[in-house]
């Protein structure tokens, strides 16, 4: 049996070793200094001293700033919580070299954003950085103006303004008919030797299901470099034609976006939140209608279970303030068209609570609109609630697909009882969250299992196909953590049940994620994304995980 939080100690050394390794090659080109600074700062809330109440925009700056700076320049920032100790305290119990601080005042029709850094060694100042919007809107968009400036003034990062200023588009240039695009923390920065990277002849366009192909196996023809966490899943952003693009994957505390470049894997940039924060799924959807697909984050703040919104704006993505009390997720084939279902943290004993609805977002906020007919007060749905739930249409009529508590592949009537039921377990959970009423003898909560949804495409005949991972469990399947196996596989919908078409290798390590990044879904000669769990952290190793690129045939 595997267990994928138990590795070898001998292999965990060599690894160990060789990281070290790599780190002193990579300090001095990653960690260059300006002024003897190093590149560890904590942030402080900001404060407003406007008259106007901008409190939900100024709440939202801190974030942001240490988004942009990971990305710009590869920072280590500390957020430090309100309504604790002084800023300067924590800062250096923390053990961090630089405070970074900042107000937003009003001044005539605009805003003053102003911060200043302190050198917590010296007491001296380390500098001071300030940035001007004509409107509170556009206080957001300034910052990356400013973190610009303080990356390259304060940590040497050349060309940094302009990596995060928008530059007018250019007269009368041609526009791609599907740019890629789609994710970075705040801004991009280049992967670490990218820019040696040998050019990778682009991927010939994916042929389409309606020439009659099905599809026979999956071949592994690309990995990125480790990742140093424990990643959950992972859902294609803007791609081309090609399956070229972005894809976006993510831990418990931190969302990372890659770029894909034929068969390399390249890391872009990352959004990251404390650790009282909790990411539980990430769903990349076109929101402003703009064709460019944004991020919808729902995430666990301690005990509150909110959603929120990251819009693609230029090369970047900016966070919109304000939280929705919804666990969301993209249905993607519902009605034809991309739909995001929601449902409300539960209450006591349940997770969530009553129905499922297809949200609807304002610019500002989501909120209900129209109701799901699935009736969460039976089974399997009165579970587990609005996780995994994806939609397809099986001729004639469009139905629900669904993991339900014991992750077994459903298929549900349009009210949520179920006519199929799998015998295999598919879509296991890599990460759960705590919820209800703490257990009398141990004080832990029950734990919510953060299963995967299906990803949909058209079969032949017009029967839904699923790209979905499967896990192999052993005699002690009942302890968590365990698996004998995982691999991902392709199922078609054929005579009242699924039937594999294709698969990939089994796996020892966890493969918590899978989507396909081809337009369309899945196609042939199409690529697959996975995120897969090499290590999940223990007293002898770091956590470690990749993405795999794989081709459909």
């Amino acid at each position: 049996m595997r267990n994928r939080r138990v590795q070898s100690l001998g292999g965990a050394v060599l690894r160990a070793a060789l990281s070290l390794f790599v780190l002193v090659i990579l300090i001095p080109a990653y960690t260059s200094v300006a002024a003897g600074y190093p590149r560890r700062v904590a942030v402080a809330p900001f404060v407003s001293l406007a008259k106007e109440d901008i409190g939900s925009t100024v709440a939202v700056l801190p974030r942001l700033l240490a988004s942009r700076l990971m990305a710009l320049a590869g920072a280590d920032v500390l957020l430090i919580p309100p309504g604790g100790k002084a800023p300067e305290e924590a800062a250096k119990e923390a053990k961090y070299p630089l405070l970074l601080q900042g107000t937003v005042s009003k001044l005539g029709k605009g805003y003053s954003i102003d911060t200043t850094v302190t050198d917590l060694a010296t007491g001296g100042s380390a500098g001071a950085f300030f940035t001007a919007a004509a409107t509170e809107d556009d206080i957001i968009l300034q910052l990356g103006v400013l973190s610009g400036e303080i990356a390259e003034k304060l940590f040497g990062v050349q060309g940094a303004i302009r990596a995060v200023s928008p530059s007018p588009p250019p007269a009368a240039a041609p526009v791609p008919a599907a740019p890629p695009a789609g994710a970075a923390a705040v801004t991009a920065f280049p992967a670490v030797g990218a820019a040696a990277a040998p050019a990778t002849p682009p991927s010939p366009a994916a042929s389409t299901v309606a020439e009659g192909w099905v599809p026979s196996s999956l071949k592994k023809v690309g990995q990125s470099d480790k990742i140093a966490d424990e990643i959950h899943g992972v859902v294609a952003g803007d791609v081309d034609a090609a399956g070229e693009g972005e894809v976006v994957t993510y831990g418990r505390n931190a969302i990372y976006v890659y770029r894909v470049k034929g068969n390399e894997v390249l890391p872009y940039t990352r959004i990251t939140r404390s650790v009282s924060h909790q990411i539980l799924n990430v769903e990349a959807v076109d929101l402003d209608g703009d064709g460019k697909k944004d991020l919808v984050v729902t995430d666990r703040e301690g005990d509150r279970l909110v959603s929120f919104v990251m819009l693609r704006k230029g090369d970047g993505f900016v966070e919109v303030p304000g939280t929705s009390p919804y666990f969301l997720v993209d249905t993607r084939h519902a009605a034809g068209k991309v739909v995001l279902a929601g449902q409300r943290q539960g209450i006591g004993a349940e997770p969530f609570q009553g129905k499922l609805y297809r949200m609807k977002w304002d610019g500002k906020t989501f909120s209900e609109d129209n109701v799901i007919p699935i009736d969460t007060a039976i089974l399997p749905t009165s579970t587990g609630g609005v996780i995994s739930l994806t939609a397809a249409r099986f001729e004639p009529e469009e139905r629900w697909i669904y993991v339900d508590i014991e992750e077994k592949l459903r298929v549900l009537d349009s009210v949520g009882k179920s006519v199929y039921k799998s015998k295999d377990r598919y879509g296991a959970a890599s990460d759960a969250f705590p919820y209800g009423e703490p257990d009398r003898l141990t004080a832990q909560r029950p734990l919510m299992p953060l299963r995967k949804s299906p990803r949909v495409s058209v079969g032949t005949k017009g029967a839904p196909m699923v790209l979905v991972t499967e896990v192999k469990k052993g005699v002690l399947d009942s302890m968590a953590g365990t698996f004998e196996s995982t691999r991902i596989v392709i199922l078609e919908w054929s005579g009242g049940g699924f039937t594999e078409r294709a698969s990939a290798p089994k796996s020892d390590f966890f493969i918590s994620g899978v989507d396909a990044i081809a337009p369309g879904g899945l196609r042939k000669g199409g690529k697959v994304v996975a995120s897969v769990i090499q290590h999940s952290g223990t007293t002898w190793q770091a956590k470690a995980s990749y993405l795999e690129l794989i081709q459909v045939e």
